[in-house]
């Protein structure tokens, strides 16, 4: 949400812009998810379901690399995307941990990441993680209420912080209400 210098010009651009209007979409994510604009990582790691980049053969339901941003501690080039060629992950990715995380753990190329937990979750009326995630003050705002099956998005969905990291344990059975 920050503003940010391109071509002289202060604009603002969100996750949520990315895929607001289904007209421009495929021209805003071309021209934009593949970008670095720093000191944030590559658009597509900050935006990962605007940009497409949700699904990982490794852990089809991993919703987004975590922490965002991550790379490990040998330098920036180093991270997610990095870790998807070749064979980065079976090689290097139990090794240079940062941010307490491998690639293993924080990659869903490599297996980790975060999935939303339970699978498919929706609150009490019928607004998905991906709603969440399209505006940064959501998760704030409303991330504690609307429990639905025991959950609300701060427990179910990876971008207010919740969902199933790799290794966390979690029950695979819905709370009961």
């Amino acid at each position: 949400d920050t503003p940010v210098e391109v071509n002289g010009k202060q604009i603002k651009r969100t996750c949520a812009w990315l895929s607001e209007d289904r007209d421009k979409y495929e021209t805003r994510t071309k021209n934009w998810c593949d970008k670095r604009i720093k000191p944030f990582p590559v658009v597509h790691v900050k935006c990962p379901e605007s940009c497409g980049k949700c699904v990982s053969p490794g852990r089809p339901n991993c919703v987004m690399d975590t922490p965002v941003g991550w790379h490990d501690r040998t330098g920036e080039e180093y991270d997610c995307e990095w870790y998807a060629g070749g064979q980065n992950c079976q090689l290097w990715g139990n090794s240079y941990p940062y941010l307490g995380k491998t690639a293993n753990q924080a990659c869903c190329v490599c297996g980790g990441g975060c999935s939303d937990f339970p699978l498919g979750w929706t609150d009490s009326n019928g607004r998905d993680c991906a709603w969440y995630g399209a505006s940064a003050s959501r998760c704030k705002n409303f991330g504690n209420r609307f429990r639905k099956h025991g959950y609300v998005a701060n427990d179910a969905c990876c971008v207010c912080n919740g969902g199933s990291r790799k290794g966390s344990t979690q029950d695979a059975a819905l709370k009961e209400e």
